[in-house]
């Protein structure tokens, strides 16, 4: 990894849950299977997993240790991580995906694919939490 990357990581690593993953689990959805795509160091994986949720954590950097160093021996029972690229996974059906801010930096030649993998590894009637970027516009 190189230093750009590792001096972000370090930074991110303590960072709190995205909102819409807390939103998400304050619905009180019985924990399941989940994805967390782009996880980077793991901050909603994590969340997920101090719910008991069982978590496949996907990134195409190696960012297994960073995580597994934030959690207790429960929970690396239900941790799971997987680094590939998401033009090249396969993934396994669940009940939840998360992708907050990580489908951007995938390859348009791949979104498709993506987007087809995603859509039949979520199960009937369950849940895609995402975020994309955006730039905020200010009306004066």
């Amino acid at each position: 990894m190189d230093s750009n990357k590792e001096k972000y990581y370090n930074v991110t690593k303590n960072s709190s849950p995205h909102l819409n993953v807390i939103n998400f689990l304050n619905l009180n959805v019985p924990p399941q299977k989940a994805i967390d795509l782009g996880c980077g160091t793991g901050r909603d994986t994590i969340e997920l997993l101090k719910n008991n949720w069982n978590v496949l954590s996907i990134d195409r950097e190696d960012t297994e240790s960073i995580i597994k160093h934030q959690l207790t021996n429960k929970e690396l029972k239900n941790f799971r991580f997987k680094k590939c690229l998401f033009g090249k996974m396969k993934l396994p059906k669940v009940n939840l995906i998360v992708a907050n801010f990580s489908l951007p930096f995938s390859k348009k030649e791949f979104f498709s694919n993506i987007w087809e993998n995603i859509t039949n590894s979520i199960l009937h009637e369950r849940v895609f939490c995402w975020k994309f970027f955006w730039k905020k516009r200010y009306m004066g």
